[in-house]
């Protein structure tokens, strides 16, 4: 035992070889900057507090400006998220007044996750609002639990406006995917070419670590910078959209608009862009077509608006409009049969409309209004 003792303490004075450094420890995070310049954005004068409270729903800092800012997206070991998730490349956008400055910080190893989380605390530091792109089920629940794993205090915004929210509002009726890429392609005019899928940056990542061949990962930091102008862009756009939602070209998009404005109380806007949306245009493709067809839905929506508030002159030219421009006519027709029946006591006319509305109306509405019908000839009689 004596033995044994004696040679354990010789080894415990002997010198230790220290661990072998993780691969690229000693270099660090791979950081890197470029510069964009402002014209590629629209007017950023639109990026204020009340624009973005109108947009997003919630109160921003009242001394809001671009450069407080910061735009943010996030390249993963997984799509999934869990535990196991981590965030491998985190890409950090922001206005500087003269540009549109894009930093990356990237982890060549495991090892290095302590310190890229640092670095994106310091620049996160400096600034009062995040902005991401699905961020808010993502990206911000991962960096979060990254932070807590590895014991560090994050000095992410609290104010976080996620981007895929307000589109979704405005163009989802549209372009049907919002994805991040169909935004770029069909909002921005700008569809990426040669760009690395999503679902492949992963595997790119992991074919790095086993190889240590940097070039692997050229796409993956083009695709993350991409990312971040395009959350510049979209921000821009949609900002420029709720403070001058008249100016929207697009009739699908403005009838989109009049909903959203309708839903935060804001009649009076709302009115204006659902008569926008359901004037006449020539149909020329299907996408014309479609157009028409929410063209309707703006004039029913419009005419609601208008008995809700008692106001039946402009509630029946909502109607008489509907029915010279064959938008939604059974619609039209029974509500014109329900305002006859109720409020003028115009039994004969008020059947008049409903056996119009019983030529058009599908089956399951049938039975509602044959019994409206056999009503009118009872009063009538």
């Amino acid at each position: 035992m004596a033995d044994l003792l004696s040679k354990l303490r010789m080894l415990d004075a002997a010198p230790r070889r220290p661990a072998p450094a993780a691969r690229g420890a000693q270099e660090g995070c791979y950081r890197s900057q470029a510069t964009f310049p402002l014209p590629i954005f629209t007017d950023l004068r639109h990026l204020t507090p009340a624009v973005m409270e109108s947009a997003f729903g919630f109160p921003f800092p009242s001394d809001l400006r671009p450069e407080d800012i910061l735009f943010l997206d996030t390249e993963t070991t997984g799509l999934a998220g869990g535990a196991g998730t981590v965030a491998f490349l985190v890409g950090m956008g922001y206005f500087t007044g003269r540009d549109f400055a894009v930093e990356q910080v990237l982890m060549r190893d495991y090892g290095q996750e302590s310190e890229l989380l640092r670095t994106v605390s310091s620049v996160a530091g400096r600034f009062s609002v995040l902005c991401t792109f699905n961020g808010r089920t993502f990206d911000a629940p991962l960096l979060a639990s990254r932070f807590v794993m590895n014991r560090l205090p994050s000095r992410l915004p609290s104010v976080h406006a996620d981007v895929l929210y307000p589109a979704r509002r405005l163009w989802k009726l549209r372009i049907k995917s919002c994805r991040l890429a169909n935004l770029e392609a069909q909002i921005l005019g700008v569809p990426r070419e040669h760009d690395l899928p999503g679902s492949e940056v992963p595997g790119r990542y992991f074919s790095f670590l086993k190889t240590g061949d940097e070039s692997l990962l050229t796409d993956v930091l083009d695709h993350n910078r991409e990312d971040v102008v395009s959350l510049g862009k979209l921000l821009a756009v949609l900002s420029e959209a709720d403070f001058q939602p008249e100016m929207i070209s697009d009739p699908i998009d403005l009838f989109s608009a009049g909903r959203a404005f309708e839903r935060r109380g804001e009649d009076h806007t709302a009115r204006r862009l659902y008569v926008l949306a359901s004037a006449p245009r020539p149909i020329t493709s299907l996408s014309a077509l479609t157009a028409q067809k929410y063209a309707g839905e703006a004039n029913a929506r419009l005419y609601a608006m208008y008995r809700r508030a008692q106001d039946w002159e402009n509630a029946l030219a909502v109607l008489s409009c509907m029915l010279a421009r064959r938008q939604k006519l059974a619609f039209a027709h029974v509500e014109l049969a329900k305002y006859l029946e109720h409020r003028k006591r115009d039994y004969a006319e008020a059947l008049r409309h409903v056996d119009a509305a019983l030529a058009l109306a599908p089956e399951a509405e049938r039975a509602a209004l044959t019994h409206r019908r056999e009503r009118l000839i009872r009063k009538m009689r």
